[in-house]
């Protein structure tokens, strides 16, 4: 499969996966907003690094992944919820539409995190295509992801530039906030499709490389892009120590890059078949951050 027809295929599935698993909720407030931030926008680069990963080890990764791919990008958009609540960021846009909060009833939006995150476990834990002892140890990793974007978060909402706020800092919580679900994408592809514990730690640090690359990126898109280039506000991360604040556009860049190679590198023991997670890799940049 080409990286083009990779992307594009994975994509569709995806939404088609979700949709159908939201359809068979009951049609309240709640699976509306979740159906509102997790379907029709979205890059779907955490599924598209599970399937990629998968794809190491078999070529039907796409069918045997599904489940948990979807899964992680509906706790991916439980988090932007989350992200963009008044308490938070107080965002008005999120992928190119209104913010959840701007839109549906505030008890719902409370609810809809947790509603989000529920349901992502058990499309991951009912996957009839992988043994049960991988989907346990995917879903396992979830959970520890999903405990680190908490930390995460929670700092990011304490930041400051007044704070001096450190380097060293910066990148633990970005590494929480950020890499963590990124990494646990990669790790569990591989699980899912037959990786060796130590073939899916290496992957982890991969994906965490990515995610950091990613963050990085996503800071540099703040600081110089507008809201109708990558469909969410900008400028929002002014109070913060960001990569920006740290390093300037040109050096978070360049710190970007280096992630990219340090996750480039975490792959060398692999041949073609890791071609579809390098592209991704290499494809980093902050207009698709």
């Amino acid at each position: 499969m080409e990286y083009a027809e990779f992307k594009a295929t994975v994509r569709v599935e995806v939404e088609r996966f979700m949709a159908s698993a939201l359809a068979e909720c009951a049609d309240d407030e709640v699976c509306r907003i979740a159906r509102h931030v997790a379907l029709g926008g979205g890059h779907r680069w955490r599924a598209l690094v599970t399937v990629a990963a998968g794809r190491i080890f078999r070529p039907d990764a796409l069918r045997i992944v599904m489940p948990t791919a979807a899964g992680i990008e509906l706790a991916h958009a439980a988090s932007l919820v989350l992200d963009d609540l008044p308490s938070m960021d107080d965002a008005a846009l999120r992928r190119g539409k209104p913010c959840a909060h701007r839109v549906f009833p505030r008890w719902a939006v409370d609810l809809a995190p947790v509603f989000m995150v529920t349901l992502s476990y058990r499309l991951a834990l009912a996957n009839p295509l992988a043994p049960p002892d991988r989907r346990v140890d995917a879903a396992a990793a979830m959970s520890v992801a999903g405990l680190e974007m908490v930390i995460g978060q929670a700092q990011d909402v304490k930041s400051s530039q007044s704070a001096d706020e450190t380097e060293a800092q910066v990148l633990d919580r970005y590494l929480r906030k950020s890499g963590a679900l990124y990494g646990t994408s990669a790790r569990s592809g591989g699980v899912l499709c037959g990786a060796t514990a130590e073939q899916a730690d290496r992957l982890y640090g991969v994906g965490l490389s990515l995610g950091l690359a990613y963050q990085f990126l996503d800071d540099v898109a703040d600081a110089v892009a507008h809201a109708g280039q990558i469909g969410k506000d900008t400028g929002r991360d002014g109070d913060k120590t960001t990569a920006v604040a740290l390093f300037g556009v040109d050096g978070a860049r360049s710190r970007s890059r280096a992630y990219q190679d340090e996750a480039l590198a975490g792959l060398a023991e692999w041949g073609a078949e890791a071609d579809l997670l390098r592209q991704l890799v290499s494809e980093a940049s902050w207009a698709a951050a």
